[in-house]
């Protein structure tokens, strides 16, 4: 089919130059209505998380509305030199930061000045949801009144401030003598909340929160204190950030590998150092940058058009497509220099696409597989469960899908018309005819730029089929040298060791993608994700824990089983204990203790409405959801109290306390509880990400098996490239780990596409030896070798190159990207150059000789007619 298609574009190059050229300019106009999606919390938690759920549980029961609190933007403040925050010269610091924040943050509009009384979230009350725990807990201590932790008491006023502090030290006190009087602190976390509803008032929080940012900038350096911030629109411009340090990278990144392919293109005349002006191809090099360049445009604007969203992190996408398209590039340009230059430039052609087209359709990446048959329908990376990997993987699959197409028709047409060229002995820039080689009596100018090399009139001649120096390297010196006994062995060593320093690798994997993570390095935000970590996720951070399901509470045993569940709550490893729980139910039998009135069963409901609506300064209104009996009373049909949590600062404590809490909500399943955190949207990430990759890679695996089966005429040769890949991807996990790199949603990415680079420099190797014609495994590995040894270095430097620009690119997410594809390349190498050959010449010996014999004669069909 190949070579029938090489001759039918050879004839007619001209539609296919025109019409990839004008599919692009089309396409590519939906650059124009790119807007990116920049909500981190979507894009890095899985759409089926648990805590979706839970977070939709509380936003259902309590939306984002005047007289419900919500967390907001954050301000840490850490006491200078390891001194206590709660001193007077301290705490009026803080309370002079606070008051900055509150009344000196303006945003004019319509000749007013906004502060954040006009766009605060109000409480029942109606005033701010502010930060008075600064005034009561610096005044009792300043006035030497004992104060207990986490929670304290004023008459018949209470709260709970352990999420306030960080670093506290306690001393022994009150009847019980437990260690429960404040003595010190070392940080103090301020909490503003905004409200976004309605739209005129989300603009105005937007605009109050930039104004946040640059007054915090701005605000005088404090000798009490080190500040440190972060606020709601922190991670989507941290993001925004990282993309768009990317556009010149990029620009970089194809001058590199347009570089690179000139210098790859340029072939001598053989016995001297003068350039062979027919024989290279620099334009056609660049072309084949420019084709993988058009693939991308095509697609971004292609996914535009038909909705498919755009993040931020789909910009590194370009790095990796303009690799693989320069990498094909290479294999097209070496096809056809195999070829005898004494045949037509049909046949040439023919025999080109015949060689090189199915090599590449083999490695149309896992993402793409939806271009082969309708039974890989589906792009593996999209079924994993997490957004943002759907999302790249789709601009990848469709980006990669295009550049192959592309390939296939533009970049055919260009490679066939310069066959032309050099046919006619025309030189490959100036497209004038070029001097026959005579190094002897041509001039220097001649021999310098204008010399051209002739085909010899006999077709089987040796300089008909012209070897550039790496295929001489690889087939008359590298393969001989490979098979050799003692190299074999020790190949099999190094390959042990591999694997062992692989597991290694891999039993220590870490799992998850931290806030922090998704900032740039320089980012104003990262010392206050540091502050949380080290001072306020050690001790009292918030949890809460909704009953969607309640009770009849006027059951005096149900009460007794509510009381008997906040306890246990109360009681995990990850809890504060009963001292940390915020409960209207508590508090509300608390009060009536106090002021000796027994509750009456039958009018529990009663009593309950009494407590929680009469005192306007009460908060407990905002945590009961009541409903209308048809006997005209109310009950309460929803509730949800609130617990301290305590040691949450390293990614496997939070998900312990994650787990630790979901369990114990399991345990009451007729009151339907759950517990929700902001932290449980990326604790469901860490859990779900090694179920999701490994998914994705055994999927990708047997579908690029089942394509090897197809394509590659040698059942145990695709075999091994499916052992190769499993090897390889062992590897990648094991060495990133190794390496410092988490498995999260970014590595995550890289691994699946692993399995094509795998594919890549595994099929090319083992579709050259199954190709070959001899019987001797030894001579077939030199063959293959030498015919695809230097195209699948070249393809890996490409890559590498090309993705080199972002090692130094201070984000975790793009340095992450560039040490797995590095190592994906590096080791994909080393298996399709060194092991793969080994196996192949061991497993696969001369069983498929007639195979491959009559599997060539339609080729040999099709030239003759």
């Amino acid at each position: 089919f190949f070579f029938a298609y090489g001759g039918i574009v050879t004839r007619n190059p001209w539609p296919f130059l025109a019409l990839p050229i004008l599919t692009t300019l089309a396409l590519s106009t939906g650059l124009l209505h790119l807007t990116p999606l920049s909500d981190a919390v979507y894009l890095f938690t899985p759409t089926d998380a648990p805590s979706k759920t839970e977070r939709f549980a509380i936003h259902e029961k309590w939306p984002l509305l005047d007289g419900l609190y919500i967390p907001g933007r954050a301000v840490s403040v850490l006491a200078r030199d390891g001194a206590n925050i709660l001193l007077p010269e301290y705490a009026e610091a803080v309370w002079r930061l606070d008051n900055y924040i509150q009344k000196r943050v303006k945003v004019p509009y319509r000749g007013k000045n906004y502060t954040y009384a006009d766009v605060c979230l109000r409480t029942v009350e109606g005033t701010c949801a502010g930060n008075d725990h600064i005034t009561v807990i610096s005044r009792l201590y300043a006035h030497g009144i004992n104060i207990t932790y986490p929670r304290f008491r004023i008459g018949e006023q209470g709260g709970y401030y352990g999420s306030a502090l960080g670093a506290v030290t306690l001393a022994k006190g009150g009847i019980d003598g437990k260690d429960n009087i404040l003595m010190s602190a070392r940080a103090w976390l301020l909490i503003y909340h905004l409200r976004f509803q309605p739209a005129n008032t989300n603009w105005m929080s937007g605009q109050w929160e930039q104004a946040f940012r640059h007054a915090l900038d701005a605000y005088p350096p404090d000798p009490y204190l080190e500040i440190a911030y972060f606020h709601s629109q922190t991670l989507p411009d941290e993001l925004k950030r990282n993309a768009d340090r990317l556009v010149p990278r990029f620009v970089c990144s194809f001058l590199i590998l347009v570089v690179f392919s000139v210098v790859c293109s340029i072939v001598t005349i053989d016995g001297s150092f003068y350039v062979d002006w027919v024989l290279s191809k620099p334009l056609l090099s660049i072309a084949g940058v420019i084709n993988a360049c058009m693939g991308i445009a095509s697609a971004m604007g292609l996914c535009v058009y038909i909705g498919v969203p755009y993040n931020d992190i789909v910009a590194v996408m370009p790095f990796l497509v303009v690799a693989v398209g320069t990498d094909n590039m290479f294999l097209m340009v070496a096809a056809v220099r195999r070829t005898s230059r004494a045949l037509s430039v049909e046949d040439r052609m023919g025999e080109c696409m015949a060689d090189a087209a199915v090599s590449i359709l083999i490695t149309v990446r896992r993402c793409s597989l939806s271009a082969l048959t309708d039974a890989f329908s589906f792009s593996v990376g999209t079924i994993t469960t997490i957004p943002a990997v759907q999302i790249f993987c789709i601009y990848t699959c469709i980006a990669i899908s295009m550049t192959f197409l592309y390939q296939m028709t533009f970049f055919c047409a260009l490679v066939s018309l310069f066959t032309r060229h050099e046919e006619r002995g025309l030189h490959c820039v100036l497209m004038r005819e070029t001097v026959p080689p005579r190094l002897h009596s041509s001039s220097l100018i001649s021999r310098l730029l204008w010399m051209g090399s002739r085909p010899h009139p006999m077709p089987e001649h040796a300089s008909n089929k012209k070897d550039v120096a790496g295929a001489d390297f690889f087939r008359n010196w590298y393969a001989p040298l490979l098979v050799q006994p003692a190299i074999r062995i020790l190949c099999a060593a190094w390959y042990v060791i591999y694997v062992v320093i692989a597991i290694i690798g891999c039993m220590n994997l870490r799992e998850g993608l931290e806030p922090v993570n998704l900032l740039v390095e320089d980012s104003y935000a990262i010392p206050h994700y540091r502050i949380l970590e080290k001072y306020f996720w050690q001790y009292g951070a918030p949890l809460q824990i909704v009953v969607n399901n309640a009770p009849d509470l006027r059951d005096p045993s149900e009460r007794a089983k509510v009381r008997a569940m906040v306890h246990t709550f109360a009681s995990t490893k990850h809890s504060v204990g009963d001292e940390g729980v915020e409960s209207w139910f508590e508090e509300m039998e608390r009060f009536y203790n106090l002021h000796e009135v027994t509750v009456q069963n039958k009018d529990f409901y009663k009593f309950a409405d009494r407590f929680v609506f009469s005192s306007k300064s009460s908060p407990w209104i905002g945590d009961t959801v009541w409903s209308n009996e048809t006997d005209g009373g109310r009950r309460v049909t929803a509730f949800r109290f609130i617990i301290g949590m305590k040691e949450i600062a390293t990614t496997s404590a939070q998900q312990e306390a994650t787990r630790v809490f979901r369990e114990v909500a399991s345990r009451y399943p007729s009151y339907n509880v759950t517990t929700f955190m902001p932290l449980w949207l990326f604790t469901d990430q860490y859990e779900l990400v090694v179920p999701n990759t490994v998914q994705d890679v055994v999927v990708a695996v047997a579908c690029m098996l089942l394509i090897a089966f197809l394509l590659i005429p040698e059942p145990s040769c695709a075999f091994w490239v499916a052992f190769t890949i499993g090897s390889i991807d062992l590897g990648v996990l094991g060495f990133m780990t190794l390496w410092g790199v988490n498995l999260d949603a970014i590595s995550m990415i890289t691994i699946i596409m692993s399995v094509g680079f795998s594919v890549d420099y595994s099929a090319h190797i083992a579709y050259g030896y199954v190709v070959s014609t001899s019987d001797d495994p030894k001579t077939r590995i030199q063959e293959a070798l030498g015919d695809l040894g230097w195209p699948v270095i070249q393809g890996g430097l490409s890559t590498i190159l090309a993705v080199s620009v972002l090692a130094d690119v201070p984000a975790y997410m793009i340095v992450t990207f560039f040490k797995t594809v590095f190592l994906a390349i590096s080791i994909g190498l080393f298996h399709g150059l060194l092991f793969l050959p080994l196996m192949l010449s061991l497993f696969v010996g001369s069983c498929c000789g007639t195979k491959r014999r009559s599997e060539k004669a339609p080729i040999e069909l099709a030239k003759h007619g």
